[in-house]
């Protein structure tokens, strides 16, 4: 090989090597999907029928970084009507760990109406709180509840689906 081709294998190595450096840092931190694209709205619907009460257990999920709040609101619809009067919503928090959200809350600590900056507080009688494990599949957020007290009308297992909101 002479210089000239040794010298332009060279460059092009040179380029290559930038080329990966600049697309790693514009790539960033690498998280699996699901776990990235944990906030927004996750709703989850009983399946309706008629003159029957139909359940809809709604999820709103904040992240930053590895913590993760929010609050979750269950609400009762007959014939697509809402039959609630203000409202309600009980906070949770969590970490992120691996592909999955771990997330505690405490059921009985709901607050009517729909106030901002509603946040979480461990039980204060000594009462665990209850915590469930959320995982993604595909663009499902499956709800798993661990151990502690139930959600009133929501099963311990449910797959939610992010809301899709009108335009």
């Amino acid at each position: 090989m002479n210089d000239t081709m040794r010298g332009g294998v060279i460059k092009i190595s040179y380029r290559l090597i930038f080329l990966a450096a600049v697309l790693f840092l514009i790539a960033g931190p690498v998280h699996p999907q699901g776990v990235s694209a944990v906030s927004g709205r996750w709703v989850w619907e009983d399946a309706a029928r008629k003159n029957k009460p139909q359940t809809r257990f709604t999820v709103v999920i904040h992240r930053e970084g590895d913590v993760v709040r929010g609050v979750y609101s269950v609400d009762e619809f007959i014939n697509g009507e809402w039959q609630g009067e203000d409202g309600n919503q009980t906070p949770f928090r969590g970490r992120v760990a691996s592909r999955r959200v771990q997330i505690e809350f405490d059921p009985s600590a709901t607050v009517p109406g729909y106030e901002q900056n509603v946040t979480y507080k461990t039980p204060a009688d000594g009462r665990k709180p209850s915590v469930a494990v959320l995982t993604f599949d595909g663009g499902t957020l499956l709800w798993r509840l661990v151990h502690g007290a139930r959600i009133e009308s929501v099963p311990a297992k449910l797959a939610l689906h992010r809301e899709r909101r009108p335009k």
